[in-house]
């Protein structure tokens, strides 16, 4: 393309991430290249006691982990082309060579993270009587927080205002202190309240904590001087081109990014509850009805403890000015999950199988994620106030019904027609037709400003990757017929005063839903006793729906608040398999 290489390490070699307002990218994804390896060794003993009406386990399962991996981020390096830019059309700007803002990494920090865990656990079941059984257990888990091997990582010290090498001056190898007091406590039931055996409920409540993600150590490795990460725009008589568009020489030496952990850091922890019926009808078919419900405490979140409050002055200084965003990693994160769960179950008879279940649920969260997904940024518009930030979930489907079955159809010996030994039932015999359906409603997503738009003049951040700032809502979003060419009204939002927030919420609007029939025909042809050849035809998305994805979500974009895209067509496949 003729661009430049931003990094002297050939395996960075490749285009730069290209942004057009109202375009799809071009290039590399700005995470790309990267690669691990993780090994994993394990020890696990169990021990099982059997004593009058009790049933005792206990056991310890210690695991080592080691990852050798490298995540060349934004070492391939980006440009933008915005409206907001020379001519006023982005495209015209790129025909032009003309970028409004670029950026890149030259790094070196080769990831070398170990990290141990040990598990302990104790655990009774006790049948009190016939028709009822409890149990209860305790789990200890301690995991050691991910470490570099050489310490070869800095962040940044919030007591000093600077950046401090690892595992010196005090500061723990990890960034953070070990969390010790992990204590699951579990406890169940199940009762059977009729003499038939025919109804049963059952109940529990346990505590889980999560289980060491290396992701968030990760960060470790995103300070200065192993990750220097440089922001480029033009300044007058300098303008940025495709020519040179990471200059060498730039007037303004801009601060560095820089990243830190909470110094207590918890695991993050799930309490979680069900309570269930579930009855028996005739020889094959059962019913259940069941609530769930959980509550996260703890969930790993991130915000820029360096972000100035919004102001229309020109040049809006951060706190900490040697700086740009300082991003920290806290276990400050909640979540809320309720569910109420329908099922009905037939198992195979005469033919026939089905599984039909219905959830209505909620998923309410302040963090759906530590990165960055489809339709919310995971990170906080404001980072001073993160009340705001608690809604809906990236993830929430309020309902969701799916039916999966399999039919033997009624052809051949020992079936209902077709039962002779002529040529028609040897082609009708053996056949089955298996099916999946699902409906379910849609995800929610946020309004936002275009990631290149500082609105609210509080800058960019490097993990928020700069979605942070959001419209003002000057009207009703809904709209009678929400399709593709306009999913919600887009006149309902407008751009804030320069210098201040939106008060849009997070995941104030829903997306489109999900309607998809999934198909299979299959008939077995024996070849002998022990072996049978397998034909099958399958049809995937059999009616062809159009699923679409989230709508463009950001003011300022040209095709704002219209879909661009939907998930896989009708795909149609035939195999063969031989069992023997």
């Amino acid at each position: 393309m003729g661009l430049p290489e931003l990094s002297d390490d050939p395996r960075d070699f490749g285009m730069s991430f290209i942004t057009v307002s109202g375009f799809s990218p071009l290039g590399d994804e700005i995470n790309n290249p990267q690669h691990s390896t993780t090994g994993l060794l394990q020890v696990v003993d169990t021990a099982t006691w059997s004593q009058g009406r009790h049933l005792w386990k206990l056991g310890a399962d210690f695991r080592a982990t080691r990852q050798r991996a490298y995540r060349d981020v934004q070492a391939r390096g980006f440009l933008t082309f915005a409206d907001q830019g020379y001519t006023g059309n982005a495209l015209a700007d790129l025909l032009l060579g003309l970028p409004i803002l670029t950026g890149g990494a030259r790094l070196d920090n080769p990831q070398n993270l170990r990290t141990e865990s040990l598990g302990l656990f104790v655990h009774d079941s006790v049948r009190l009587a016939p028709s009822l059984t409890l149990s209860a257990g305790l789990r200890y888990e301690l995991t050691s927080p991910p470490v570099d091997v050489d310490d070869r990582a800095s962040i940044y010290d919030p007591a000093t205002r600077t950046l401090v090498q690892v595992g010196t001056n005090g500061l723990p190898r990890a960034g953070y202190r070990t969390d010790r007091d992990n204590l699951s406590p579990r406890v169940g039931i199940a009762w059977t309240p009729d003499r038939a055996g025919r109804t049963v409920v059952r109940g529990g409540y346990g505590i889980y904590y999560d289980q060491s993600s290396l992701a968030p150590g990760e960060a470790l490795y995103f300070s200065a001087p192993y990750f220097d990460f440089k922001l480029y725009f033009p300044l007058p008589g300098l303008p940025l081109t495709l020519q040179d568009p990471f200059p060498a020489f730039f007037p303004l030496a801009l601060p560095q990014s820089a990243l830190t952990f909470q110094r207590d850091l918890e695991t993050g922890l799930l309490q979680h509850w069900n309570v269930n019926v579930q009855r028996q009808l005739g020889g094959a078919r059962a019913v259940e009805v069941a609530y769930v419900g959980s509550r996260g405490r703890s969930l790993v979140a991130a915000r820029d403890i360096n972000q100035p409050e919004p102001s229309p002055l020109p040049f809006n200084l951060r706190p900490v000015p040697q700086f740009d965003d300082i991003t920290i990693v806290e276990s400050r994160a909640t979540s809320r999950y309720d569910a109420l769960q329908q099922q009905v179950q037939q198992r195979l008879h005469r033919g026939l199988s089905l599984l039909a279940a219905y959830t209505l649920s909620k998923s309410e969260d302040d963090a759906s994620s530590f990165f960055s997904s489809a339709g919310d940024a995971n990170f906080p518009q404001d980072s001073r106030t993160l009340a705001g930030e608690y809604a809906r979930s990236n993830f929430d489907v309020r309902h969701r019904f799916s039916l999966s079955f399999g039919c033997e159809l009624p052809f051949g010996p020992g079936r209902r027609w077709a039962t002779g030994d002529g040529v028609m039932a040897a082609l009708l015999a053996d056949w089955e037709v298996q099916g999946i359906i699902t409906v379910q409603s849609g995800r929610p997503f946020t309004v936002a400003l275009l990631p290149e738009i500082d609105n609210s003049n509080t800058g960019r951040s490097v993990l928020g990757f700069g979605a942070n700032d959001r419209p003002n809502l000057a009207g009703d979003p809904a709209v009678a017929n929400p399709g593709p060419d306009g999913w919600f009204n887009t006149a309902a939002f407008a751009f804030p005063p320069f210098g201040s927030f939106g008060d849009v919420p997070r995941n104030g609007l829903e997306g489109p839903g999900y309607q998809n029939v999934n198909l299979a025909l299959l008939r077995q042809v024996r070849l002998s006793n022990t072996t049978r050849l397998q034909l099958r035809l399958e049809a995937f998305n059999l009616l062809n729906r159009a699923n679409y994805d989230l709508p463009d979500n950001f003011l300022g974009s040209p095709t704002f608040g219209r879909i661009l895209s939907a998930q896989s067509p009708r795909r149609i496949q035939l195999g063969a398999k031989v069992v023997f």
